[in-house]
């Protein structure tokens, strides 16, 4: 007789850090398998945890915040939605930052003139 499964059903704060993670991840234009490269885990388990089906334990929470190249702190939920204006200026402001101060000439003479750009955007509050 085959066994059934038994589904197990985790805390909503699970869901939030999956939900947190893809966004991370999204965010560094990783796919499930290169962050699994990273921390040397299964594509498998990211898309599980990543779906609030697998509950990381705090080491792996490490890994995985050092292949994002992110503090543990930013991978864990925060009580707030993590999608606040002033949340999403912080992080878009650290990661031009980060990118600005490691880009190369052909970086540069690419990013101006988007920034450029998107500074002249129809929808940018003025």
């Amino acid at each position: 007789m085959a066994k059934k499964k038994t589904q197990i059903r985790h805390a909503e704060i699970v869901g939030q850090f999956g939900a947190r993670l893809r966004e991370l991840r999204h965010s560094r234009s990783m796919t499930q398998a290169e962050l699994a490269r990273h921390s040397r885990i299964t594509a498998s388990y990211v898309g599980r945890m990543e779906s609030g089906g697998a509950a990381p334990g705090i080491d792996l929470v490490g890994r995985l915040a050092e292949a994002l190249g992110n503090s543990i702190h930013d991978l864990l939920p925060a009580d707030a939605s993590p999608d606040t204006e002033a949340v999403l200026r912080e992080e878009a402001k650290k990661l031009a930052d980060q990118l600005i101060s490691g880009a190369d000439r052909e970086t540069l003479l690419m990013l101006c003139p988007l920034l450029a750009r998107l500074g002249e955007s129809p929808t940018r509050k003025r």
